[in-house]
């Protein structure tokens, strides 16, 4: 006869005293080994409490071994920091089914369930709990999305080489603004697009590239802002070999020369010096220009797009733009909402980068869900480029495979709390508000000592509050 370990005996008991029928060795071996065999972790507790079998996975996720667990309490475990909340707990006071987020010592996050098992007089006998590995929970959350992101949305994804890009398009306004592109696409005239710094105007002027009829010609890019105002005439109209002190010997192609047949993007028109925007018009009016220190005229054929986070006419108004290019530019206007307008396009952008990360550090980090609340509660100012930083900062910093609130950035978890506490009464603010920053503490901390010193409260008041908001 086989000799049970005391985890088995742990098991053997319940099914005794729960379901005398299935105490037969062999059935108790089939049911203990299919148990085993799992990936979830399954924990059976006793009215008491008492820890009475755990699986072998438990050693796995919480990193102690099963001797040190069976025959403890799980009040214990909880008030040692293993894991928190104890779900076992919840059932015995609630007398019921209860499912929670738990937080356990190795910083992790597990999706727990307690069911309860009772005697014939209808009291909780045993308290069985398995946990469910949460990454596949976040991945089929993530996947979820992404499904509804194709379903009720409109996704484009352009990758050419050698650069790889995107547009999302789930919110009514960027859906707009792609409708528009596709009809702007279609005509040869110029382009003005507007927006705050960070939402993707480049993004834009590549599609509208794309989908346009010169797609199989050049695109050539500049930023007027990034490049010193004597820099930025040669940079766009070129030079002739010895045009000045230190010019190149075989002179010099400018962008708008090299974007002829394709398309050429101004981005930052709004700092193009005055004397530069007068020569540009020219060349805009007559499709003709003179490069530096030379006097034959090349004949050019582009289309050109301008982008800015400026507001041109007021430029105008202060003599800071010339007048007749900012008619000739704006011909068709284009702006591009900024993310906080468009909150839906959030979580389905967040996880377009997340996955590019993924892949580009060859990780395979998932967000909670807490973290996408926060992510869609946050402002944003920065707008898709601000996004785009953060996200990849996740991948590298989070330590855990499942990437935490307590990740994110302080300024993105504070905004998005005050943000979300807004639309509360102020009695209920206040007390999210100190929940968390006990719960913050606590987690830190991990003693109620400890905690109260970093609140400045007593520590009867620190252990209640714990007790209250983190128990």
């Amino acid at each position: 006869m086989r000799n049970y370990t005391p985890y088995e005996n742990g098991m053997q008991d319940f099914l005794a005293e729960s379901h005398p029928i299935r105490t037969n060795l062999p059935e108790l071996h089939d049911l203990y080994s299919v148990i085993e065999s799992m990936h979830d972790n399954v924990v059976i507790v006793n009215r008491e409490g008492i820890i009475s079998w755990v699986s072998s996975c438990f050693e796995r996720t919480y990193d102690i071994p099963r001797q040190e667990i069976v025959g403890r309490t799980t009040y214990d475990m909880e008030s040692e920091g293993l894991f928190c909340p104890s779900v076992a707990s919840l059932v015995l006071q609630g007398k019921q089914t209860v499912t929670v987020v738990e937080d356990n010592q190795l910083g992790g996050r597990n999706i727990v369930t307690g069911v309860p098992i009772y005697d014939k007089a209808g009291e909780v006998e045993w308290v069985i709990s398995y946990t469910v590995d949460s990454r596949y929970f976040l991945k089929l959350n993530n996947e979820y999305e992404k499904l509804n992101t194709a379903l009720d949305g409109e996704q484009i994804l352009l990758s050419p080489d050698p650069s790889s890009w995107g547009v999302v398009a789930i919110s009514p306004a960027m859906q707009r603004v792609l409708e528009y592109v596709s009809k702007v696409a279609l005509v040869d005239t110029n382009v003005l697009i507007t927006g705050e710094s960070g939402v993707g105007k480049n993004v834009i002027s590549r599609l509208i590239h794309k989908q346009s009829d010169r797609s199989n010609g050049p695109l050539m890019e500049i930023n007027c802002a990034g490049i010193p105002a004597n820099l930025l005439e040669s940079e766009l109209f070129g030079y002739e070999a010895g045009a000045f002190t230190g010019a190149s010997r075989q002179g010099k192609v400018g962008r708008i020369e090299l974007a002829n047949g394709g398309t050429l993007v101004l981005d930052e028109i709004g700092e193009l010096p005055l004397e530069l925007q007068a020569k540009l018009l020219q060349v805009i009016q007559e499709k003709k220009l003179t490069k530096l220190g030379g006097t034959k005229a090349i004949n050019v054929d582009f289309r050109l797009i301008a982008a800015t986070n400026q507001d041109l006419r007021s430029l105008v108004d202060k003599k800071l733009f010339r007048s007749d290019l900012f008619f000739r530019l704006n011909v068709l206007h284009l702006n591009i909402p900024p993310l906080r307008e468009r909150t839906e396009d959030i979580v389905p952008l967040a996880n377009n980068v997340l996955e590019e990360a993924n892949g580009k550090y060859a990780t395979n980090k998932y967000f909670s869900p807490e973290v996408i609340d926060a992510l869609q509660m946050y402002s944003w100012p920065g707008n898709v480029r601000e996004l785009r930083n953060v996200v990849e900062r996740l991948v590298i910093i989070s330590e855990q495979l499942i990437i935490s609130e307590d990740d994110l950035p302080s300024h993105i978890q504070d905004g998005a709390f005050l943000e979300r506490e807004n639309q509360l009464p102020l009695k209920h603010a206040l007390q999210e508000l100190e929940k968390k920053l006990v719960s913050r503490a606590f987690k830190k901390h991990k003693t109620t000592v400890a905690t109260a010193k970093a609140l400045g409260i007593s520590q009867p008041s620190a252990a209640r509050k714990i007790t209250k908001y983190c128990r």
